[in-house]
């Protein structure tokens, strides 16, 4: 598997709420995690297939070779082992991991 990015929103300007009622829905647990403005989080690596749910600000995320922009609305879902940096953009991030 690849990594694979969507959105969860079909709304441009999507808020925390909006993604908390979206996971609650259905049924996905996600730990909440924050970073602020050009904090570097290096050094992660997911234990099995996880998913990012980009819910405020904005971020990048760098996996590899590999960089994603994250707006809110965006998600990305990696495979287990994956090694793995979060940039937060110039407003700080808000994300959810499940």
């Amino acid at each position: 598997m690849k990594l694979q990015k969507f959105r969860w929103s079909k709304v441009y300007e999507s808020a925390e709420e909006e993604l908390l009622d979206f996971l609650q829905a259905r049924k996905i647990t996600a730990k909440r995690q924050t970073a602020e403005a050009f904090s570097e989080l290096n050094g992660q690596t997911t234990a099995q297939e996880t998913t990012f749910w980009c819910a405020e600000g904005s971020c990048k995320l760098d996996v590899g070779s590999q960089q994603l922009s994250m707006q809110p609305g965006d998600a990305v879902r990696m495979p287990a082992h994956m090694d793995y940096t979060i940039t937060a953009g110039l407003s700080s991030c808000v994300w959810y991991i499940s």
